[in-house]
């Protein structure tokens, strides 16, 4: 059986992802974003892969079932085919990052990101401890993002959830359909005011994808205690899936530069392979749930979990 180690990093990962909570709220906070009653079209972002994590090409919206709050929709606008994306990237300038060389980790994760972009591609570059700020607004000058990240002075305690909603609801103004919010981080979160279901929940209403890809510092010793038989359950990232997964996004554990690259490159396949999909919604206020079925039998399909309807005004006499 093959022997596999772990970076400290990521056994705090799956220590820390313990402590995240399941509420759709917290604090007594509700920044969930909502649709008003009568609202024409909700958009998804569907990524379909096959069996073998490759990114299925060649489906028709007639291979597409679209369920609303379990009933099934008509699928009214369709569009496949590579267009720009806009990315909100989010660097944790948190004082954890301080430690070994992970914010040197952080500028490489940002350089091999901006290496996958292409003519008419967007991005913007935010800060984020305790506080989200926006270093550099949407631009397609990408030299901008790397001179930008030179102003980070890491200090303070972690936010990442609050950082990732309000990130997203920026990002849910960009004109484009394909965009996401990408966050590096070392995963630890330790003073949001939302829970990671909180913040997800945001993003998936606001048809926001949302990617963590928590660096770890190879340059750290492993110690013996470290080293496991079995891969560690949920890929090495725990509980952070909780933080992507409802927003049709995906959580990564990157340890060495190879696996660095081949996350970012995983994240701009998926925006540009998706599937957008569109449809009329019921007046219902509440929770949506949505489910996406394709006709092929090896589909495996990732999309937003759904989104909220908010209850029509009622016009006083």
């Amino acid at each position: 059986m093959k022997v596999q180690t772990r970076s400290n990093l990521t056994a705090a990962l799956i220590a820390g992802g313990l402590l995240l909570a399941n509420g759709i709220v917290s604090a007594g906070q509700d920044t969930r974003p909502t649709f008003r009653a009568g609202v024409s079209r909700v958009s998804l972002n569907v990524v379909v892969k096959d069996n073998r994590g490759r990114a299925i090409k060649n489906l028709a919206d007639s291979d597409f079932q679209v369920f609303d709050q379990g009933r099934a929709v008509q699928i009214n606008d369709f569009r496949v085919g590579e267009e720009p994306v806009s990315i909100a990237i989010l660097v944790d300038t948190s004082g954890s990052m301080l430690i070994g060389a992970r914010l040197a980790t952080s500028r490489q994760a940002l350089d091999l990101l901006l290496a996958q972009f292409r003519p008419g591609d967007e991005a913007a570059l935010f800060t984020f401890d305790t506080t989200l700020r926006e270093i550099v607004p949407f631009s397609t000058e990408l030299s901008r993002l790397q001179t930008g990240f030179e102003r980070a002075n890491p200090y303070g305690s972690t936010s990442l959830h609050d950082a990732i909603a309000a990130a997203a609801s920026r990002l849910s103004a960009r004109p484009s359909a394909r965009r996401a919010v990408v966050a590096i981080t070392d995963g630890l979160d330790n003073s949001s005011q939302l829970t990671a279901a909180a913040a997800s929940g945001a993003a998936s209403s606001s048809d926001v994808p949302v990617y963590v890809l928590a660096i770890a510092n190879s340059a750290l010793p492993v110690e013996a205690s470290a080293i496991v038989v079995d891969p560690v359950e949920g890929g090495g990232v725990a509980r952070l899936d909780e933080l992507t997964a409802r927003t049709g996004g995906a959580s990564f554990a990157a340890e060495v530069p190879g696996e660095t690259s081949q996350a970012v490159r995983q994240i701009l396949s998926d925006l540009r392979s998706g599937y957008i999909l569109g449809f009329t919604p019921e007046d219902v206020p509440g929770w949506h749930p949505l489910t996406v079925r394709v006709s092929r039998k090896d589909a495996r399909v990732r999309t937003r979990a759904g989104f909220w309807m908010s209850a029509p005004a009622i016009n006083p006499r």
